[in-house]
């Protein structure tokens, strides 16, 4: 259909299309834009904590892990585990009971006077030396996922509690021995034998001090990891565990029992467990809150020290 206007033909023309000017915009005040900063809480030393009891099933998994890792690639594989207290326990006893006897100045065997305070030091010392490798043991799974740093301390005594029911197990023999030949006065149960847990207690912690601290250094020093272990049997030599604690001259025992806790420690160990011995509360109360203070400290760095640890994994 042909349309016709003014004389023109304009069926084909392209209507044309009318829009109404839109009003200018008018932008809004700076001040009118709320602005919004989306930042991190700063985490506190308790909500840390806290957040232990939440990964508390990534535990067993660390406890696991750092166990086995301490017998693979042995020749004994989990046997040395089991052989590796027992071998120095025997040597020390063999030595000082047989080849050059050593006089307690009590009325038990060697045997038992030595093992009722090498239980407690053990626990120290192989505790002490574990820690520094546990967060270079854990490294891969560091980098792979999240879970609180302080978890691998404390799950890296797994192969410790081995070392120490084994050596129970050699304690109660050699107790077994000293009163099938008539020597039944070796043990001594009572009232004070309740005092054997806090002491073990006492030890763990002590040695956790040490090893948390450590641990974060030997990320940044590796030699710390073999150092470690020279420092704890230097410390056994001033510890009163192969030899009774009046061997050492009375104007330099209090030095001993103020400076070492462990000292005092393996001291009560065998006065809960054999009722010889010595039980100074005044030592015993200052020996334990250096260890809860020591604890206390080495807690709180580690958890300082736990931003840092990412740059060296």
């Amino acid at each position: 259909m042909t349309e016709i206007r003014n004389g023109q033909d304009v069926s084909d023309a392209t209507p044309a299309v009318w829009t109404r000017p839109l009003a200018p915009r008018t932008a809004r005040p700076a001040a009118s834009q709320p602005t919004v900063v989306i930042e991190a809480r700063p985490e506190t030393i308790t909500a840390r904590l806290r957040a232990l009891w939440r990964y508390r099933g990534f535990y067993g998994f660390l406890f696991k892990e750092i166990t086995m890792r301490k017998a693979r690639g042995t020749l004994l594989g989990f046997w040395w585990l089991i052989l590796r207290p027992l071998i120095p326990a025997v040597g020390f006893m063999f030595t000082f009971a047989y080849v050059a006897p050593l006089n307690t100045g009590h009325d038990i065997p060697y045997p038992v006077f030595f093992l009722s305070g090498f239980i407690p030091w053990r626990l120290f010392q192989g505790t002490l030396t574990l820690l520094p490798r546990s967060l270079i043991w854990t490294r891969g799974i560091m980098q792979r996922t999240y879970f609180p740093r302080l978890l691998v301390p404390l799950a890296g005594f797994g192969p410790i509690l081995i070392e120490f029911a084994m050596l129970c197990v050699m304690f109660a023999i050699v107790a077994g021995v000293s009163a099938w030949n008539g020597d039944a006065r070796s043990l001594r149960f009572g009232w004070e034998t309740l005092w054997l847990l806090p002491c073990l207690i006492g030890a763990l912690m002590f040695a956790m001090s040490f090893g948390m601290v450590m641990s974060v250094v030997a990320l940044f020093f590796r030699d710390v990891v073999f150092s470690v272990r020279y420092f704890a049997q230097m410390f056994m030599l001033l510890t009163p565990v192969l030899y009774p604690v009046t061997f050492v001259p009375e104007p330099y025992r209090w030095v001993l029992y103020v400076l070492n806790p462990m000292a005092q420690v393996v001291t009560v160990s065998r006065w809960a467990l054999t009722g010889r011995g010595q039980f100074e509360p005044l030592f015993v109360a200052i020996s334990f809150g250096m260890i809860l203070v020591a604890f206390v400290l080495s807690v709180t760095f580690f958890l300082r020290a736990e931003a840092y640890l990412g740059d060296q994994l």
